[in-house]
C-alpha cells in the first residue's frame, strides 16, 4: 500500500462488499436520500495529524451527503488534535460509514468511528449543573483507558475552552493511572464540554463525564 494516504482494512469482514464508491460531492450528495431519518454527527478518533478536513470529507463522502466536517485544533500551535467530527445529512448514510470505516486504517492510523452522542438529560440524574454558581467547575472523567495520557485528555477538552487544570490520579505503588481524571474549566465551557464529551469513545473506552462531586474528588468512582 504505497504512500501515507492509503486506507486499508485492519480487520477482515466475512460479508461481501459490492457497492462501488459513489462519486463524492461536497455539497449535495452522494447517496443522500431522504429515507435516512435526519442528520447524524459522527466522532472520528485516533486520526493522524496529517489528516485534514478535505481528506475526511473525501473518505466519508463516499457514503453520502456531508453537512459538516470539523477538526478541532490547538489554540496555540494550530495543530489538529487527532480527532474530528463528520455530520451526515442522512442517518442511514452515517450508520453505513460507521460500519465501513470503524477500525480501518487512514493515513497510517487505525481510526475509531462512532456516533457522537449528546449528554443524556440531567434532570433524571441529579439536578442542574453548577448550582453553586462558581466561575469554574471541576469535571469528573471516568472509565478512562489506562492508555489515555493526561496531555491527550487536556487536548480533547481544550476543544471546548481553556483548561485551567487537568489531573489524572495514579496508584501510589505502581504509578499506573487509576482510570479517571479531573478537568477544570470555566463554568460555561465546562457545561458545554460535559454535554459533548460524555459517552465519547476515547482509546477504546466510552468515557463518563459529569460535574465532580465530593465523593469523586476524594478518589471514588474511578473506572
Amino acid at each position: 500500500m504505497p504512500g501515507s494516504r492509503s486506507r486499508s482494512r485492519s480487520r477482515s469482514r466475512s460479508r461481501d462488499r459490492s457497492p462501488a464508491p459513489v462519486p463524492n460531492s461536497n455539497d449535495s450528495g452522494a447517496n443522500g436520500t431522504s429515507d435516512g431519518g435526519g442528520e447524524l454527527k459522527l466522532y472520528i478518533g485516533n486520526l493522524s495529524y496529517d489528516t485534514d478536513e478535505s481528506r475526511l470529507r473525501d473518505e466519508f463522502g463516499k457514503f453520502g451527503s456531508i453537512d459538516d466536517v470539523f477538526l478541532p485544533t490547538d489554540r496555540e500551535t494550530q495543530r489538529v488534535r487527532g480527532f474530528g467530527f463528520v455530520t451526515f445529512s442522512s442517518r442511514s448514510d452515517a450508520m453505513k460509514a460507521i460500519t465501513e470505516m470503524d477500525n480501518t486504517e487512514l493515513d497510517g492510523r487505525t481510526i475509531k468511528v462512532s456516533e457522537s452522542r449528546p449528554r443524556p438529560d440531567r434532570s433524571a440524574g441529579g439536578g442542574a449543573f453548577n448550582t453553586s454558581g462558581a466561575q469554574s467547575v471541576k469535571l469528573f472523567v471516568g472509565n478512562l483507558s489506562f492508555d489515555t495520557k493526561e496531555d491527550t485528555l487536556r487536548s480533547l477538552f481544550e476543544a471546548y475552552g481553556e483548561v485551567s487544570d487537568c489531573y489524572m490520579p495514579t496508584d501510589r505503588e505502581t504509578q499506573r493511572p487509576r482510570g479517571f481524571a479531573f478537568v477544570t474549566m470555566s463554568s460555561t465551557d465546562a457545561e458545554n464540554a460535559c454535554g459533548k464529551m460524555d459517552g465519547q469513545d476515547i482509546d477504546g473506552r466510552s468515557i463518563k463525564v459529569n460535574e465532580a462531586r465530593a465523593r469523586e474528588e476524594r478518589g471514588g468512582g474511578g473506572g
